[in-house]
């Protein structure tokens, strides 16, 4: 009987879209399979409000996937954001006198960081191991086999809105698919679009969404910063519609069409137009100046909040890698640059790691999260192939 391939499937839940790729592990590497999008509705700041609307889209996008890939999707790692926070948690264990440091002490270790007092309504999603220490000596990587009296470890504890994770994953499993495991998306576009030099030197990646922008950053291979600003492409479109006294839907199209964040830029007698609305008959005009103006305000206000965020976790002016922006809002013409000039960094758009078959609609910072969710998917194969490997050696050394 032929061997039914295992698929990886990373699926990205995004505000305004809902994101789906297929892969399969060859010889180490992933090649794409297939891939499928649908636009989304029934979000409010990134948290499910209406799980009829998102339900449909999960339903279009893996539809779209199977069918461009003549395959069927059981399961998937799916990404989380908008609704999450981090904070720093230590936790520690005795050690048998001379006894020298295991791999199960560092277990216990990392457990006991892990119960980190959470908040009403949050729960645990990730936690990051960092650093341990051994009877007071901080800022030790790998204590195995030193001895001392205590072992304590150093993490950084991820939480989310309970109901908010419950929603996701509810909304997922009515759609026939099973969740593997949730991940913070900037995780996972960090996976896709950074190296391990990048992280050792420091580097942020800053994942703009529709509802909010996630954010990590990294500082000597260690996360320093995880969370979510509450600032993402819906606002930049509310702020047209209201400035330019224009429905949503068109506000987005200006900016798609005309839009930029660097309105000095934009030539004076440059306008747009803008089509009639209520009780208006003729179209209006608008200078295009304006409509960046209102643009870089935003854009202002969102790179402040991501330098208070690093200046709170004390890395601001050590991210020698700079910044690297994903999402469909990443594309917005002057973005970059605009960031540059705010935090003093080099930015670069992060597009996908190149994938065997990887078409080429996909190489684009909007597609950076899926990929990488992908790519999670094929570690965290590896490590449950491990893990069983391991428990099966533990037990031929028992019955054998």
């Amino acid at each position: 009987m032929p061997r039914i391939p295992s698929y990886l499937v990373g699926l990205d839940l995004g505000t305004d879209q809902s994101r789906c790729v297929v892969g399969i592990e060859e010889k180490g590497r992933v090649r794409c399979l297939s891939y499928g999008a649908a636009r989304a509705s029934g979000w409010r700041k990134g948290v499910i409000v209406d799980q009829d609307p998102v339900l449909h889209s999960i339903q279009q996008a893996v539809a779209e996937a199977e069918a461009n890939g003549a395959l069927s999707i059981e399961s998937a790692v799916v990404g989380v954001g908008g609704t999450v926070d981090s904070l720093a948690s230590r936790g520690g264990i005795s050690l048998a006198p001379r006894a020298p440091v295991e791999r199960c002490h560092l277990n216990e270790a990392v457990k006991m960081a892990a119960r980190a007092r959470l908040g009403e309504d949050r729960m645990l999603l990730q936690m990051i191991p960092l650093d341990f220490a051994v009877d007071g000596q901080a800022g030790i990587r790998n204590p195995l086999d030193m001895t001392g009296r205590r072992l304590e470890a150093q993490a950084r504890v991820l939480t989310g809105s309970t109901l908010a994770h419950m929603n996701l994953t509810t909304v997922v499993n009515r759609a026939g698919i099973v969740v593997e495991e949730t991940i913070f998306e900037p995780f996972a576009a960090a996976l896709a679009a950074i190296g391990e030099q990048e992280r050792q030197m420091g580097v942020a990646v800053a994942d703009l969404g529709a509802g909010s922008t996630d954010l990590v950053a990294y500082l000597e291979d260690q996360l320093r910063v995880a969370v979510s600003i509450p600032i993402g492409g819906t606002h930049f479109i509310r702020d047209v519609s209201i400035g330019l006294r224009t429905p949503e839907p068109e506000a987005e199209r200006l900016i798609e069409q005309y839009g930029g964040v660097i309105a000095e830029a934009t030539a004076k007698n440059s306008r747009v137009e803008i089509p009639p609305t209520g009780v208006e008959r003729q179209l209006r005009e608008a200078p295009r100046r304006l409509l960046n103006q209102i643009l870089e305000s935003r854009a202002e206000e969102l790179f402040d909040h991501v330098v208070r965020e690093f200046r709170r976790a004390g890395v601001d002016g050590h991210l020698i890698a700079g910044l690297v922006l994903t999402g469909g809002v990443a594309k917005m013409a002057g973005l970059a640059d605009l960031a540059e000039r705010r935090l003093g960094l080099s930015v670069r758009l992060g597009l996908p790691a190149p994938l065997y078959d990887l078409p080429e609609e996909l190489d684009q910072p909007d597609w950076t999260t899926a990929i990488g969710l992908l790519l999670y998917a094929q570690r965290l194969r590896h490590h449950r192939e491990a893990e069983r490997e391991s428990m099966t050696a533990w037990l031929r050394s028992i019955f054998s």
